[in-house]
């Protein structure tokens, strides 16, 4: 149970104390995309969400994110990362560590120094504590979501997370 335990919760990442991560010499975010800085099938990044991502690289964050999903080169929100000079890794197979591990080398980062930040514990907690590395638990922007990641919030309140208020 402790792989499905984050090590913090956060009600949106826009809620994170990203000076005290700093602080505690974390300086790579790892995010989750769909319902975490985006909804779910998002035609683009929101303004608020770039703001922050902006306002991150600023203070010396090296950021990537990391999807399960398949998202073309050429979608908004894919060009919206290009744009910012962050990576987006897709179809990472979480939980898996891998595609963890991946990032970590693209940003040149070690794991005491990284942090994943994401909206389900079966995919980015399990998948960052598999990986070695700290998590915060954010609550979904969307009840919206595929059918699989349906399937996993059912799983997680049997484990014990509380259904989010909307």
């Amino acid at each position: 149970m402790r792989f499905l335990r984050p090590n913090e919760h956060a009600p949106s990442v826009h809620w994170i104390d990203y000076s005290r991560l700093l602080r505690r010499g974390y300086r790579a975010l790892l995010f989750d995309l769909d319902n975490t800085l985006c909804l779910w099938r998002a035609g683009e990044l929101g303004g608020a969400t770039r703001k922050l991502l902006r306002k991150l690289l600023g203070q010396g964050f090296r950021i990537a994110v990391l999807t399960n999903a398949s998202l073309p080169k050429d979608h908004p929100v894919a060009q919206a990362f290009v744009e910012l000079g962050i990576p987006l890794l897709t179809r990472t197979k979480k939980p898996l560590p891998f595609a963890f591990w991946r990032a970590l080398r693209l940003l040149g980062a070690q794991k005491k120094e990284a942090v994943v930040i994401g909206d389900q514990l079966l995919t980015d907690v399990l998948g960052g504590k598999l990986a070695g590395l700290y998590t915060i638990l954010v609550e979904p922007l969307s009840p919206r979501e595929a059918r699989r990641t349906k399937f996993n919030r059912l799983v997680e309140r049997l484990l014990g997370r509380p259904i989010p208020r909307r």
